[in-house]
C-alpha cells in the first residue's frame, strides 16, 4: 500500500506496507499482535506514520470519520446480544490463527463462529 500525502508544498510516497513491516519500529512485526498499540501514542488517523490504515494527506480514506464512530457501536452490540462459540467445539487455544497472503491478509482457515441470543 503506498500512501500520498503533501505537506510544505512537496509531495511524498509512504510504504505503508514497509513501515508496517520494520524490525526497527515494531517488535515481531509480521506477527499479529494487536494489543502493541493499547499504551501506544501512535494515533490511526493519519498523523503518525508508523501505523495509517485509513491512508493519509489529501488521499485519506473519506470513510474514515464514519467507521470511526460506527464499528466500536456494532461491534459492542454484537458482543452484548450474542454468545460465541466456535462451531465444531473447537477450544479458544486450539484456533488456528494462520494467515493466507494476497492483496489483502485474511485468514488462512475461515472462522466458523455460532451466535445464540442471549435473553436479557
Amino acid at each position: 500500500m503506498t500512501t500520498l500525502f503533501q505537506r510544505n508544498h512537496k509531495l511524498y510516497i509512504v510504504n505503508a506496507w514497509a513501515i508496517g513491516r520494520d524490525p526497527n519500529l515494531w517488535e515481531n512485526p509480521l506477527s499479529f499482535y494487536p494489543e502493541r498499540f493499547l499504551d501506544s501514542v501512535v494515533d490511526v488517523k493519519g498523523q503518525d506514520f508508523e501505523l495509517i490504515p485509513f491512508g493519509a494527506g489529501r488521499r485519506i480514506c473519506p470513510g474514515m470519520p464514519l467507521a470511526m464512530r460506527t464499528v466500536p457501536i456494532m461491534l459492542g452490540s454484537l458482543i452484548h446480544c450474542f454468545d460465541w462459540k466456535l462451531v465444531g467445539g473447537i477450544p479458544l487455544n486450539e484456533w488456528n490463527m494462520e494467515e493466507k497472503f494476497g492483496i489483502t491478509m485474511r485468514k488462512r482457515y475461515p472462522l466458523c463462529a455460532l451466535a445464540t441470543s442471549v435473553s436479557v
